[in-house]
């Protein structure tokens, strides 16, 4: 890319204005070379180091900027820099007049930090989407989940995310910042490490297994958040919703929970609740069971691309059970309703 369009994309990453499309432009820029780090790092300088000066009470933030630049080695060129200081000093100078007014107005009370700005992103049903967070964390999110997360960390003391649904991981370390994925009961504390995170809203149990590393669970208890539970390498924790109870065991094939990532439902000795919640969630339909036949048996097998009516068919040459799907009339699809799958029995 030219030079130029590097620098315009900083000035929105520093501005925490950027898009993740546009953030990943920069991550393959700084992957291209040392030279690119080198750069990364004299801009990211420069940015701060005049910031600070304008805030600070100067009136004119490109002579701000002029004169931090001379004072690094890197910028020793002077047409290379110049789109890149012009730009930062609009920014630098807008930021010093919204300053004085806020203050103005407030009688000159200290500014406050800025607001943080969020960004939501969720996977369509039957898809995995994978993005990569302002920190350099990886995530995963499984069918119909949504992943609420800031744009950038730089003004936050922790590294929060909110989840719906089911996510995998892998938090880049940041000892001074803890990650902290929040559902809708847990909690879920990494520094550094790989995990998986089951939490559909509409389910009675939020699953936790681990990868690498180790992540603590925690729990809001009269507004404070209470550490309930560590985990270790290659053991899950099961939270019931409903009675509040959570339990952990080891599981030695602890990659079948991340399997989904690569578009694999994997069930191992799970019983019926299981299978079709995890259904349920990758079809979005509704499926329901008569009678109380299949309340005990347990099912294990994989599935990759197989459509709905493929996955009970070939559950049920093994299972005694039958399925129909009910009719949806034109009102129910236009309204958006979804598939209804019965269970039956034999």
């Amino acid at each position: 890319m030219e030079k130029q369009d590097i620098e315009s994309l900083l000035i929105k990453l520093f501005s925490g204005k950027i898009t993740l499309e546009e953030e990943q432009i920069i991550h393959v820029w700084l992957d291209e070379s040392e030279g690119s780090k080198k750069e990364f790092n004299a801009y990211k300088k420069l940015w701060n180091d005049s910031k600070s000066l304008a805030l600070s009470g100067a009136i004119d933030p490109e002579t701000a900027l002029l004169k931090t630049k001379k004072q690094i080695p890197q910028f020793g060129r002077k047409t290379r820099w110049l789109s890149f200081i012009r730009q930062a000093a609009a920014v630098l100078m807008l930021s010093a007049i919204l300053s004085v007014t806020i203050n103005y107005f407030l009688n000159r009370t200290p500014e406050k930090a800025r607001d943080v700005v969020y960004q939501e992103i969720k996977a369509a049903f039957g898809t995995q989407t994978k993005l990569t967070l302002a920190d350099g964390t990886n995530v995963w999110l499984n069918s119909g989940s949504t992943l609420r997360f800031p744009v950038s960390f730089e003004n936050t003391q922790k590294r929060q995310v909110d989840l719906k649904g089911e996510g995998y991981f892998e938090v880049a370390k940041n000892s001074q910042k803890p990650f902290i994925v929040n559902t809708c009961k847990l909690q879920v504390k990494a520094l550094g490490t790989s995990f998986n995170v089951n939490a559909y809203e509409d389910e009675k149990h939020i699953e936790v297994a681990l990868i690498e590393g180790k992540v603590e669970l925690l729990q809001p208890v009269k507004g404070e958040a209470v550490s309930i539970m560590t985990l270790q390498p290659s053991e899950i924790a099961d939270y019931n919703v409903e009675d509040h109870q959570i339990t952990h065991k080891s599981e030695p094939e602890i990659e079948r929970y991340s399997a989904w990532k690569e578009g694999k439902i994997v069930f191992f000795n799970d019983p019926v609740e299981k299978l079709i919640s995890r259904l349920e969630n990758w079809y979005n339909v509704d499926i329901e069971i008569t009678g109380n036949t299949l309340k005990g048996y347990h099912f294990t097998a994989t599935f990759g691309q197989e459509s709905l009516d493929q996955v009970l068919k070939y559950l049920s040459i093994s299972t005694p059970f039958s399925y129909q799907f009910v009719p949806m009339s034109a009102a129910d699809k236009k309204e958006g309703k979804k598939q209804k799958i019965i269970l039956f029995g034999k």
